[in-house]
């Protein structure tokens, strides 16, 4: 079986590509019959990090990866593959779930956090600060241990600072007071940090401060705090567009008080709006059917469909709901995430969260957000790449079962390559870890003693006690001097005692086992792995060069090399 593509023909298609692409800007990575791949698609992949100190064939490798991706999921569309009943209904799923984050995005995240105070992080962003601290906890704050009442810490508060104003060492007094354990040690250092690592009230002061500068008392939820500046440096990053969503991000943990509140408000304007209104006494009786049916395991639309429990359960916009209603929102669910129950309080919460939901996504469908460029781009790239997984799965992985005949084949084939293994040594132990009793019973073995016996009597490596000491073989490398020792030993030799560890090991050569292939039967998942690995790569190579016979394909390598020469420039 020839599982290798032929080199000559994927270099020959290569400079057929090289060729073709002189004719492209620098913002564009390629061409599939005309259409453009932009470079960025590439780039906001592929960090400059990734090709540092790698050479051109490397970064040229992963740019054909890109194009061929995007050949194949090209050759995928135009075969309808996206159009299927499948994907339509993994389409249907995904597109739900994205809408429930969009929602979140447009209605209560951008409330919150606004462009202009993620400008604000980001000018922040660019400096970093190193700081001490001294902490002062007190009953009821974040994570406490102290006893002390608030009124308590804040008058030791102003003892320190008094003995600061008298010219006493920050450090020491850290070292002294403060409650924060990482900093009893170190004068209450707290390395090098960013804007957004630390807790509003303390960051907020911190970043107001010039270097030797101390604070005035600063509270948070973790207790009372006194901050001295150190330093201040300057960091690079890239520009704000750049950075915007990660600074977002960032923003969301620092407001997520706000954004809780925002959150429950607006989700409790939804429910009022469409009149959510739980039919209790229903619930309750159909709670009683399922805690007595015999259904309770199964899927919970499935389950819901066997008991056929008819009479409604909640109302919703004007409507009594039930049964049926929630049948077809649990099919929307991949099985892996439909809840379970077990209570009926747990019932009326799934209630409660499938309503939510359905809410959520009819209010982002009633705001046209399924029209936003944004939106639409991230569900078509969903649909693309669902159909690229069908396109491999058809063109590439079906019918990849290698017979035994193959497996062996490749396994003699390689074995003295790939399924090696080193020299071993196998040998008995005794192990204690006090040296006087180590020396006699040494001395008991060169009187003749069997070493399984006093291994069995005295060793203090449990796992090899049952066994006569006897340790599983091992490579050059393993159990520092003693291994070192075992491996030039013969059969038969007694060596020791040896310091290993926080004890002392006495050793008996049992077998030297010769390097050699592994056997067939130990490595056999491995050759099937890289046998399909092997027939996967042929196979997409293959493919590669057969599709570039219905579609004309251009890659712009200059273009890649251009923009990463220029980021090493400028670094």
């Amino acid at each position: 079986m020839n599982t290798r593509f032929t080199t000559a023909l994927f270099s020959l298609g290569l400079l057929m590509l090289v060729a073709a692409c002189s004719n492209m800007d620098n913002d564009t990575l390629a061409t599939i019959d005309g259409n453009a791949i932009a470079l960025e698609e590439f780039t906001s992949k592929n960090p400059a990090s990734r090709f540092a100190d790698k050479d051109r064939d490397f970064m040229d490798s992963k740019v054909d990866d890109h194009v061929r991706k995007a050949l194949f999921t090209q050759a995928a569309v135009d075969q309808g593959l996206g159009e299927s009943d499948e994907i339509k209904q993994k389409k249907m799923k995904a597109e739900k779930r994205q809408m429930l984050q969009y929602v979140y995005t447009k209605a209560i995240l951008d409330a919150v956090i606004s462009d202009e105070y993620v400008r604000e992080v980001y000018e922040r962003s660019g400096t970093e600060l190193n700081a001490r601290h001294i902490l002062l906890q007190f009953q009821g704050a974040s994570r406490t241990r102290s006893d002390r009442t608030k009124v308590e810490a804040l008058a030791l508060m102003g003892q320190i600072n008094n003995r600061l104003s008298k010219g006493e060492s920050f450090e020491d007094l850290a070292n002294e007071f403060t409650d924060d354990p990482s900093g009893k040690e170190n004068g209450g250092d707290l390395g090098w940090f960013g804007w957004g690592k630390m807790v509003g009230p303390f960051q907020e002061t911190a970043f107001n401060l010039n270097p030797g500068d101390v604070s005035d008392v600063v509270e948070t939820d973790f207790g009372f705090h006194i901050i001295k500046l150190e330093a201040k440096r300057e960091i690079d990053r890239g520009d704000f567009e750049a950075e915007k969503s990660s600074l977002k991000q960032q923003a969301s943990r620092e407001k997520s008080a706000e954004l809780g509140q925002v959150a429950n408000k607006f989700l409790e304007d939804q429910k009022k709006a469409a009149g959510f209104e739980i039919i209790t006494e229903n619930v309750h009786e159909f709670f009683m059917v399922f805690d007595g049916s015999s259904v309770k395991k199964d899927p919970i639309d499935e389950m819901l469909k066997k008991l056929n429990f008819q009479p409604p359960m909640f109302k919703l916009n004007g409507e009594d709901l039930g049964t049926d209603w929630l049948v077809a929102e649990f099919k929307m669910i991949d099985g892996g995430q439909k809840p379970r129950f077990t209570s009926e309080n747990q019932f009326l919460g799934i209630i409660d969260q499938i309503v939510t939901q359905n809410l959520i996504i009819s209010y982002g469908y009633d705001n046209k957000y399924d029209q936003d460029e944004d939106f639409a781009g991230k569900i078509d790239g969903l649909v693309e790449r669902y159909a690229y997984d069908a396109f491999v799965a058809k063109e590439i992985n079906s019918d990849l079962t290698p017979s035994e005949e193959e497996l062996t084949a490749f396994y003699d084939a390689n074995k003295a390559e790939k399924y090696m293994d080193k020299k071993k040594v196998l040998v008995r132990e005794v192990f204690v870890k006090d040296s006087l009793f180590a020396v006699t019973l040494k001395k008991r073995l060169d009187a003749g003693e069997l070493l399984e016996k006093l291994a069995l009597r005295y060793t203090e490596r449990k796992a090899t006690k049952e066994g006569g000491g006897m340790l599983p073989a091992f490579q050059e490398g393993r159990y520092g001097s003693m291994g070192k020792k075992a491996f030039t030993m013969e059969v038969g030799d007694i060596a020791g005692p040896i310091k290993l560890g926080n004890g002392y090991s006495i050793i008996q050569m049992e077998e030297i086992i010769p390097e050699g292939p592994k056997p067939y039967s130990k490595v056999k998942g491995r050759v099937r792995t890289e046998i399909l690995s092997e027939l996967r790569a042929s196979r997409t190579e293959d493919l590669y060069q057969e599709l570039q016979n219905d579609y004309t394909v251009k890659v712009n390598y200059s273009a890649v090399h251009s923009y990463y020469d220029g980021l090493a420039d400028e670094k």
